[in-house]
């Protein structure tokens, strides 16, 4: 998201970014020790399961080439902060950075990134749903931010996927004598199944969210949002959130929320799985990288679910990486990315089954299919996967809204208020930074 605007509650500052710069660039990348040395890499990556095994690769790569890669795990909203940074400076520290989808339009949007042009490459062999992410402007069916111009491209490679999923507990489903199909749920079948299954005093849940705000609430309401027919902005960039069917839909997140165990609001990724993985919760979106593997046999794994007469909406959650332009060692950078991207290294990596793989001839080979069956409801969803906004303001949403979204889970607001208010401070920070008409 680039200077187009970025969130001040993402470490945006612009005060704090041009603070580091010169930090930053004295980093450098003196670690060749002469003309003929191998240079290291240095690779930006999240410290989640979503960029584990890329990293237990490297060594090969290592071992084929003399050239060493050194990534740097940080948290998500450290991740996006620094490789903001590094990007904005007149050197940078890193060499490829890792990204989550909804930050393409900041830095390639933002004129940080290589496109792949640049390099005479263009990515083939991945899910339409995950390749869709790295492309800017974005497609037809997705605004761009206001202004945008330029020939559609690609700036990354979506090396790992994810995306949101149902997680539901079978027999659970089979007690609660429901007839719904799982590959067709409605939120209101899944209204049924957390009723019946909701036994506090047993220790069991009827569902589990990620209540505590920010991306980790936003993100997981997203799917609810867009079943309910809402949208978070109007044509013009101004927020739809204050709309009846945003209404409908934060009401049904308020509802689930009371069918789970106390103290979602501090709940994370961490908190959810575990939730589900003890066999004593019904129901759960959960982003399966990661999760499905260690799931019990009574967890299984399906689409998220829609509205009745309804499409279902699964939310992409895919990881690329992207060369900045300020690389210190681009070309090197790119053959990295080449090999740690192609379908042997997807392979290996899949067989694992904690990674989500993104070419479409890993994800649904038979083999792996047979091994890990939760690939397959993965692969349809990020085959129909729904993006995020495209809007460089992207994490300025994620924080007034989740904030506004926890009030309404504790009680303390309607959710009618909530999202008004949410909306007004959108709005205010669209416009002031010329994002709106």
């Amino acid at each position: 998201m680039k200077r187009l605007c970025h969130s001040s509650r993402s470490i945006l500052f612009t005060g704090a970014v041009a603070g580091m710069l010169g930090l930053l660039a004295g980093c450098g990348s003196a670690n060749a020790s002469g003309p003929s040395a191998k240079p290291t890499l240095q690779v930006a990556i999240f410290s989640g399961p979503e960029a584990e095994q890329i990293a237990a690769l490297a060594p090969q790569y290592t071992k084929k080439t003399g050239v060493k890669i050194q990534f740097v795990k940080l948290s998500y909203t450290t991740l996006f902060s620094k490789n903001l940074v590094s990007a904005s400076a007149s050197q940078g520290t890193y060499d490829l950075i890792f990204m989550d989808d909804p930050w393409i339009p900041t830095f390639a949007g933002g004129g940080y990134l290589y496109p792949l042009s640049h390099f005479h490459y263009k990515p083939t062999g991945f899910l339409k749903g995950a390749l869709q992410v790295d492309q800017w402007p974005p497609s037809p069916s997705y605004k761009a931010p206001l202004g945008t111009k330029g020939q559609k491209q690609y700036y990354a490679v979506p090396v790992t996927g994810n995306v949101l999923t149902l997680f539901y507990n079978s027999t659970l489903l089979k007690k609660a004598h429901l007839s719904a199909n799982p590959q067709h749920f409605t939120w209101q079948d899944i209204n049924k199944l957390a009723a019946a299954s909701y036994h506090p005093s047993q220790g069991e849940y009827g569902y589990v969210m990620r209540g505590k705000g920010g991306n980790s609430g936003v993100a997981d309401f997203s799917p609810i949002l867009w079943a309910y027919g809402g949208h978070y902005f109007h044509s013009n960039w101004t927020s739809a959130l204050n709309s009846p069917q945003a209404v409908a839909a934060l009401k049904e997140w308020v509802t689930l929320y009371h069918y789970g165990p106390s103290g979602q609001t501090a709940f994370g990724a961490n908190q959810v799985g575990t939730y589900m993985e003890k066999n004593n919760t019904a129901a759960a979106l959960v982003w399966p990288s990661g999760w499905a593997p260690q799931m019990p046999s009574d967890v299984k794994v399906t689409l998220v679910p829609g509205t009745t007469g309804s499409s279902q909406y699964p939310e992409i959650g895919v990881w690329s990486l992207g060369i900045p332009k300020n690389a210190p060692h681009p070309n090197t950078a790119f053959k990295f990315l080449q090999w740690i991207s192609a379908k042997n290294q997807q392979m290996h990596f899949a067989a694992s089954g904690l990674d989500v793989p993104t070419m479409k001839s890993v994800i649904l080979n038979p083999a792996l299919d047979k091994k890990w069956p939760y690939y397959v409801p993965v692969a349809e969803s990020i085959q129909m996967g729904h993006m995020r906004p495209r809007t460089p303001a992207w994490p300025e949403v994620e924080q007034v809204l989740g904030s506004e979204m926890v009030k309404a889970e504790q009680g303390q607001v309607s959710p009618a208020k909530a999202l008004q208010t949410a909306a007004d401070q959108i709005n205010q920070y669209m416009k002031q930074h010329n994002l709106s008409k």
